[in-house]
């Protein structure tokens, strides 16, 4: 094994041959380094751990942790005003519903609505059936609540709906959309 490195060895160019040997000393002078780190104890004596003062240690309190800026009886009251308006709004979205027929909606986002001019869909994108795949809400605050919902319409991809929820007298409504 030794003959084919140094036959190897020799073809190389003379610059090449000074620097390969170079770092094989090198490599071979940290493994003796690491080998006797290892196996060298420390002074001839053995390592004893830290005395253990209790008096000296701080008692471990666990973090507070902070109430959710939305508690769950209302989130789940911002969920389900999510999904009846998917159910009302995916239709109108695709050309088959009306914006006075979307539920959970503030007043200020239906009447944007009704002044959008309604998308020009290809008959193929008109005939899709979109699904909500997922839906994920996140309080921000007492009143204001973010979601998305993933959409597969049975096109190329799926795509992602966000809006957001107000809670206004009691009641969670929709108050602004942001497709994509």
């Amino acid at each position: 094994m030794s003959h084919l490195l140094l036959v190897a060895l020799e073809r190389l160019p003379p610059g090449v041959r000074r620097f390969v040997v170079a770092i094989g000393a090198l490599l071979a002078l940290g493994a003796v380094m690491a080998a006797l780190t290892l196996t060298a104890s420390h002074g001839g004596q053995e390592r004893r751990p830290a005395p253990h003062h209790p008096a000296a240690t701080v008692p471990r309190t666990s973090p507070r942790r902070l109430p959710p800026p939305v508690f769950t009886a209302p989130m789940l009251q911002a969920r389900r005003a999510a999904k009846r308006f998917l159910a009302g709004y995916l239709p109108f979205a695709y050309g088959r519903g009306r914006a006075l027929a979307i539920p959970s909606t503030t007043q200020t986002l239906r009447r944007q609505l009704l002044l959008r001019q309604r998308a020009q869909l290809t008959p193929v994108e008109r005939r899709r059936r979109p699904l909500v795949v997922a839906l994920q809400t996140i309080g921000t605050t007492p009143t204001f609540v973010v979601a998305t919902a993933v959409i597969d319409d049975g096109g190329v991809a799926t795509y992602r709906l966000r809006f957001t929820l107000s809670r206004s007298a009691g009641r969670w409504a929709v108050s602004g959309v942001e497709e994509g």
